[in-house]
């Protein structure tokens, strides 16, 4: 895994900014039928998500974050900071920096931007969300939205992206809160990371196996 080198993030950013793995490494990681809904309609809302990668420990890890029970459609769940993107927003890079300001307390001036993945489609929420992929290079600390996060999860890359983590699970629908399916998911510990957050850290791990 490229997180080895010395080099990480340039050669993270190189690979990025030349040809993604795309909807095939996404869908290693889609729930069941997802495959069936992969272009977005005209009407999708935009979104941006935004995966952190900072050194900690001695371990490159990324920052993940358990959504307060608003009643939303994603309420509760496990994801990427993110959020919609608004008609002031310049760019769709500067709706994810600003939601990771306002969610996880992290400026613009503390990270620098490597790249844009592959947009997905999600369409229990109608958006069409394009991931942002940053390295955070000042550690200040963490100041979480309590109207947004319930709670941060600091996780390293080489337990995330171990072949363990990687099961089928079952989950409840967000379109459709009491109907169970067995999806694909990353288990860490008691917690499970599938759907469209699953879907994009499986473009990142595409990524971190070339050289």
């Amino acid at each position: 895994m490229l997180w080895h080198q010395d080099n990480f993030i340039e050669k993270l950013q190189h690979n990025i900014l030349h040809a993604l793995p795309g909807i095939d490494a996404q869908l290693q990681m889609a729930p069941p039928s997802r495959g069936e809904q992969l272009v977005a309609p005209t009407n999708a809302k935009k979104g941006g998500v935004i995966i952190v990668l900072y050194k900690k420990n001695k371990e490159w890890h990324t920052l993940l974050m358990k959504r307060t029970l608003d009643g939303g459609t994603h309420s509760g769940q496990i994801s990427l900071p993110g959020g919609k993107y608004d008609l002031q927003d310049q760019t769709i890079t500067y709706t994810a920096i600003r939601e990771l300001e306002e969610e996880m307390g992290i400026g613009m001036h503390q990270i620098k931007i490597l790249g844009n993945l592959t947009p997905l489609y999600i369409p229990p929420s109608n958006f069409n969300i394009t991931p942002i992929v940053c390295y955070w290079h000042s550690h200040f600390i963490l100041q979480p939205s309590p109207q947004e996060v319930q709670e941060i999860i600091e996780v390293p890359l080489p337990q995330l992206f171990d072949t363990a983590t990687k099961q089928y699970g079952e989950v409840y629908r967000s379109d459709f809160k009491n109907m169970v399916m067995t999806a694909p998911l990353y288990q860490l510990e008691n917690k499970k990371i599938w759907g469209a957050t699953a879907m994009v850290l499986s473009e990142l791990e595409h990524l971190l196996l070339r050289n």
